[in-house]
């Protein structure tokens, strides 16, 4: 196994990337209007870094947390030459835009969703070098070990380049080449937000046999419910709980970016094995997107990924546990689990892992 470890970089962080952001004297300018974007803005305050605008081309609102929001041809008459920093996750557009008028250099942050601003370190990598290494043996196939040795190397030097080899851009949940999908699927969204997997999922299967939709954020079920009665869907149940390994409640924090379980939560929640809430449930696809908490859904699915041994989409990405606990856990309930990672953006926390 040293041929893995001989591609990971050793010396850390060769861009401090907000340390950077704050020597720079020419405006700065978010790029995108939606959930990243509001992770960028959290982290850009928390820094003290002030960014002057927001560039939408195509925008119905005026005014985002006090900026102005503009296409990109005002507000390089607006203010001439400006930094760009990424508020989505295209980072593989960065090098072009840098060449467009007016844009003096891209930035795009490595470690900004769920609030995981933190470094990698090589200390931490080379502490759990042999947890790594069996996440890096029990992988299918080249490419997937190739997006491991990306991933490290993108968060030990917050440089997203290390991943555009490897990026595909076809790859999503249920564009892989892992797995089909069939029309006779049972779909567990865990995570469900306001039906976006769903949408995605439909655009793939039409038909389907079911499809459990689970999400504890009171908005966002609200908007779930709203689009399911708009679009007409039948055969879609929808669960406003969180998952875990009991039957219980947790502490829950409700938050446009974070919102998961934890202490200081300030509503409780209810959460409940994924066995006892769909017993006797078909279930042939499970998608998680979340940070806190995967592993313990996973456990409280035990019996189901035991018996039925769904196909498994996981975005484990989010920080430097994820592609060392998950894929840890998935082996230990069921050992025939084959596993394997994608991009399905150029950074960091939109690596999905497939089990099947």
């Amino acid at each position: 196994m040293e041929d893995f470890f001989i591609q990971i970089v050793e010396s850390e962080r060769q861009n401090d990337i907000l340390e950077e952001l704050k020597k720079e004297s020419l405006p700065l300018v978010i790029w995108g209007n939606g959930s990243m974007s509001y992770s960028v803005r959290k982290i850009l305050r928390h820094y003290e870094i002030e960014p002057v605008a927001c560039w939408v081309d195509h925008a119905d609102i005026t005014e985002v947390d006090g900026m102005p929001v503009m296409s990109i041809e005002e507000i390089v008459k607006k203010y001439g030459a400006v930094n760009i920093v990424f508020g989505h996750s295209r980072y593989e557009l960065a090098d072009a835009i840098s060449e467009k008028e007016g844009i003096h250099k891209c930035f795009c942050l490595i470690n900004v969703c769920y609030e995981q601003w933190k470094h990698l370190t090589y200390e931490f990598v080379l502490t759990h070098k042999e947890e790594y290494e069996r996440t890096y043996q029990w992988l299918e196939d080249d490419l997937s070990k190739k997006c491991l040795t990306a991933f490290l190397n993108c968060k030990l030097t917050e440089d997203f380049h290390y991943i555009l080899p490897v990026y595909q851009e076809h790859i999503s949940y249920f564009s892989n080449p892992f797995f089909e999908i069939t029309e006779s699927e049972s779909l567990v969204d865990i995570g469900a937000y306001d039906g976006d997997t769903i949408r995605d999922f439909l655009k793939v299967r039409k038909c389907y046999e079911r499809i459990y939709a689970i999400e504890p954020e009171r908005e966002s079920v609200n908007r779930l419910r709203a689009y399911i009665s708009k679009t007409k869907l039948k055969n879609i149940d929808v669960y406003p709980y969180g998952c875990w390994n009991q039957n219980t409640e947790l502490d829950f924090c409700e938050d446009q970016e974070s919102s998961g379980v934890g202490s200081g939560g300030e509503t409780k929640l209810k959460v409940y094995k994924l066995d006892d809430l769909l017993k006797n449930k078909k279930v042939s696809i499970i998608k998680i997107n979340f940070l806190a908490g995967v592993c313990e859904t996973l456990e409280g699915a035990s019996g189901i990924l035991k018996e039925q041994m769904p196909k498994l989409m996981i975005m484990a990405g989010f920080d430097e546990w994820g592609l060392i606990q998950i894929p840890q856990m998935i082996k230990a309930i069921n050992s025939h689990y084959k596993i394997a990672i994608r991009y399905a953006a150029a950074m960091p926390a939109r690596l999905i892992l497939f089990a099947y």
